[in-house]
C-alpha cells in the first residue's frame, strides 16, 4: 500500500514549506526530488509519484509563496540559490543523504545549482524542460519580444498587485473565463492542442490564480538572470536532459546545446511536446527514466524509505 508522509520543512528565511514523500514499504531504489517551475505547485509530478513509488521515495515540495508553502518572510531571497538549498533542506528532513535530482522549467535552474552548490548530494539529474539560465531571452524564441514583455510584466505586477490578482482571479477562476484561458492555452501551443490533459490545466490555472504576484515576479527577476552556464563544467552527474519538440519556453535547439556542453549528458525528446510535456506524455519520461537509472547504476548504493 503506498504511503505518504507530509512535512513542514523550514527555509533558510524561516519561511514553512510543504514537502511530501510519497513510498510503498520496501521500496529501497534512490531516492528522487523534483523542483517545480515557477508559478507551479506540486501538481505535475503526481504521475511521476504514482509511477517510481513502488520502487523508491519520490519528494516534492512547494517553493516559498507557492502552494502550500507559507508567504516568504523575506522576499528579498527569491532566488534560485535558496531555492536550492530549500530543495537540500527538504531532502534532509525526510533522512535521505542522496537523491535523484528532477526539475521542470525553472526547476531546472534549481537543480543545476544543487549538482554545484552539494555535488555530493545528487547522483544524478534529470532537467525537464528548461535552461540554465536567462530564460526569459528565449520566450517563443524571440529575444527582444521576450524581454519586452517580461519588463512590462515586472513593472505593472509590482506596481498594481491587487489588480493583478483580482483580473488574474476573474480570468482563471470563472467558467468563461476558464474556458477562454484553457483554449488559448492550447490553440497558441503553450501547451499540446489534444495531449494536455484538462484536469492538469485545470490544477495549474487554479495555483496560478491565487498566486502572489509579487512573489511570482521577484522569484522571476531572479530567474531572469540567474545563470548556471559559468559553473557548467562542475556538473559533471549523469544527466539526462529533457527536451521538447514544440516547447516556446525553452525552445529545442536549447536544451541540445545544454546536453552537449554538460560533460555527462544525454539527451531525450518528447515528439511533439510542449512546455508541459511531462504531463502530457508521462509514459514516454517513465521509460526513459528507468533506462537512465539502468544506464548509470543509480540504484547501485540502495536507500532504505522510511
Amino acid at each position: 500500500m503506498r504511503r505518504r508522509r507530509e512535512l513542514r520543512v523550514e527555509a533558510g528565511d524561516g519561511t514553512l514549506l510543504y514537502a511530501r514523500q510519497t513510498w510503498v514499504p520496501g521500496a529501497s531504489g534512490t531516492p528522487m526530488i523534483c523542483a517545480n517551475g515557477i508559478g507551479v505547485s506540486t501538481i505535475f509530478w503526481h504521475y511521476l509519484e504514482d509511477h517510481f513509488a513502488p520502487t523508491r521515495p519520490v519528494i516534492c515540495f512547494d517553493y516559498r509563496g507557492h502552494g502550500e508553502s507559507e508567504f516568504p518572510r523575506d522576499l528579498n531571497r527569491l532566488t534560485i540559490e535558496e531555492n536550492a538549498r530549500d530543495a537540500i533542506a527538504v531532502l534532509d528532513a525526510f533522512g535521505h543523504e542522496r537523491a535523484i535530482f528532477l526539475g521542470h522549467s525553472m526547476g531546472c535552474q534549481v537543480i543545476y545549482t544543487c549538482a554545484y552548490q552539494d555535488p555530493e548530494r545528487v547522483v544524478g539529474l534529470v532537467p525537464c524542460l528548461g535552461a540554465l539560465g536567462a530564460p526569459v531571452h528565449t520566450f517563443l524564441d524571440r529575444e527582444m519580444l521576450s524581454l519586452i514583455s517580461f519588463v512590462i510584466s515586472y513593472r505593472v505586477g509590482l506596481a498594481l498587485p491587487d489588480l493583478v490578482t483580482a483580473v488574474k482571479l476573474k480570468l482563471m477562476s470563472s467558467p468563461r473565463g476558464r474556458v477562454l484561458v484553457s483554449w488559448l492555452a492550447r490553440k497558441a501551443g503553450l501547451v499540446h492542442p489534444t495531449r494536455m490533459p484538462q484536469r492538469d490545466l485545470d490544477a495549474y490555472l487554479d495555483h496560478f490564480a491565487a498566486l502572489s504576484p509579487v512573489v511570482f515576479l521577484r522569484m522571476a527577476e531572479n530567474m531572469a538572470t540567474h545563470n548556471a552556464e559559468p559553473r557548467a563544467h562542475e556538473i559533471v552527474q549523469p544527466t539526462l536532459v529533457v527536451a521538447g519538440e514544440r516547447d516556446l519556453f525553452t525552445p529545442f535547439y536549447l536544451s541540445e546545446e545544454v546536453a552537449d556542453r554538460l560533460p555527462n549528458a544525454e539527451l531525450f525528446v518528447f515528439r511533439e511536446g510542449s512546455h508541459a510535456a511531462i504531463v502530457e506524455q508521462p509514459a514516454a519520461l517513465h521509460g526513459m527514466l528507468e533506462r537512465f537509472i539502468a544506464e548509470f547504476a543509480l540504484d547501485a548504493t540502495p536507500v532504505a524509505s522510511s
